[in-house]
C-alpha cells in the first residue's frame, strides 16, 4: 500500500511540474475589454446586424415599404433612421453640430432602393468607426443611450422580418 501512495505522490507531483511548465510557456491571456472598448464593440456589432439586415436579398425589397401600423416607420424609414442617428453621433463625438430634422426632410426626399439604403449605411458607418477607432478616443458617456436607441430599431426591424414570413440574418442557420 505504501508504495502506491508513494508512486501516486511523484505521479501527482511530475503532472503539476508539467502543467507549470506548459502554463509558463504560453502567452498570457488577453486581458478583458475596458469599459469604453465593450461599448464600441457593441456599437460596431449592432451597427453591422443592421447593416446586415439592410443588404439581406432574402427579404424581398418590395417588403421594405411594410409598416406594421399606419403611424409607424416603413422598413425603409428606420433604416434611413438609423443611419441618420449614425450620422448625428458621429458629428457629435467630432464636435459638430447636426440638424436632425433637416437630415430627415433631406432623406425623406431621397429614393427608397436597397442600393440606396446600403451606400448611405456603409458610410454612415465608416465615419462612425473612424471616430470611435481614431487613437485616444473615448467614446461619449451618451452613447449608452443612443445603444439602447438604436437596439430598439433594431428590435422592430427584426419583427418587421418575422410578420413577413422571413427568418432575420442573425438567426439563420449558418451554413
Amino acid at each position: 500500500m505504501r508504495k502506491f501512495s508513494v508512486f501516486t505522490m511523484i505521479t501527482i507531483a511530475v503532472l503539476m511540474l508539467g502543467a507549470a511548465t506548459a502554463s509558463a510557456q504560453t502567452p498570457g491571456a488577453k486581458p478583458p475589454p475596458t469599459y469604453e472598448q465593450a461599448i464600441v464593440n457593441t456599437w460596431k456589432n449592432l451597427h453591422n446586424k443592421i447593416l446586415t439586415m439592410a443588404k439581406d436579398a432574402v427579404f424581398p425589397e418590395a417588403k421594405l415599404g411594410y409598416k406594421p401600423h399606419p403611424d409607424s416607420r416603413s422598413m425603409y424609414d428606420e433604416f434611413r433612421h438609423v443611419t441618420i442617428g449614425l450620422e448625428m453621433t458621429t458629428a457629435m463625438g467630432k464636435g459638430e453640430k447636426y440638424d436632425f430634422a433637416a437630415k430627415e426632410k433631406e432623406y425623406d426626399a431621397r429614393p427608397q432602393s436597397r442600393d440606396a439604403i446600403v451606400k448611405e449605411m456603409e458610410a454612415a458607418i465608416a465615419a462612425s468607426y473612424a471616430v470611435l477607432d481614431a487613437p485616444g478616443n473615448k467614446p461619449l458617456p451618451q452613447l449608452i443611450g443612443w445603444l439602447d436607441h438604436q437596439g430598439e430599431h433594431y428590435g422592430k426591424l427584426v419583427t418587421s422580418y418575422r410578420v413577413n414570413g422571413v427568418v432575420p440574418p442573425i438567426s439563420r442557420p449558418k451554413s
